[in-house]
């Protein structure tokens, strides 16, 4: 029986949800194609019905993965009119509600749900160069955003336009440190966090 276009970009949409969850949980190598179709319950056979290969499957999880990540910068330089009366909280909150949520022990604990740079960087270093350049895009979003968070944080550092890879760095590096040491240290985990958030949120010089 004949699939509707419908239900193909429904059933894409459920190949690339789960490859997400399981690319950002466990690797790109630790992941078949069995094991993505399988979880969509879809049939092995049928993926090459929706993706070219695997590593288009990557790039598309990828893709959509930094674009959030993205969006979540976005969403909170959104929020930045939030705050008390007197203005100090509202150019305060924004920078340090993302750094808190981004450096968080939930973040940590749950890859499959966060951050696609933190989960997929290391994965992307051993990538070939068209996966590359969505990070390159995915990354630069992130940093411009992040640096318009620190210019409203910091008037020392307005006039400085720009991107803040030192914030992201610092930020993304904490995460992957945090989560290689947590089960056999759990108290460094914290404590690596802990520095980063500080370290992170802290004022420009």
């Amino acid at each position: 029986m004949r699939v509707s276009r419908e239900q193909v970009t429904a059933n894409r949409e459920r190949i690339v949800a789960n490859a997400a969850e399981q690319f950002r949980r466990r690797g790109f190598g630790d992941v078949t194609i069995a094991d993505v179709m399988k979880a969509a319950g879809l049939t092995h056979g049928g993926f090459y019905g929706y993706f070219d290969s695997k590593q288009a499957l990557e790039a598309a999880v990828c893709e959509r993965g930094l674009a959030e990540s993205v969006a979540a910068v976005s969403a909170v330089r959104g929020a930045e009119g939030d705050g008390d009366g007197d203005g100090t909280a509202a150019v305060e909150a924004p920078l340090r509600r993302f750094v808190d949520d981004y450096l968080s022990a939930r973040h940590r604990d749950a890859p499959e749900e966060g951050c696609t740079v933190a989960a997929l960087a290391c994965d992307a270093g051993r990538s070939g160069p068209d996966l590359q350049r969505l990070f390159v895009s995915g990354v630069t979003g992130m940093a411009d955003l992040l640096a318009g968070l620190r210019r409203a944080n910091s008037p020392e550092s307005a006039g400085d336009p720009g991107p803040d890879f030192a914030t992201l760095s610092t930020m993304v590096g904490a995460v992957i440190l945090s989560r290689a040491v947590a089960a056999a240290d759990p108290e460094l985990s914290e404590r690596i966090l802990a520095a980063a958030r500080e370290r992170a949120a802290a004022p420009g010089e």
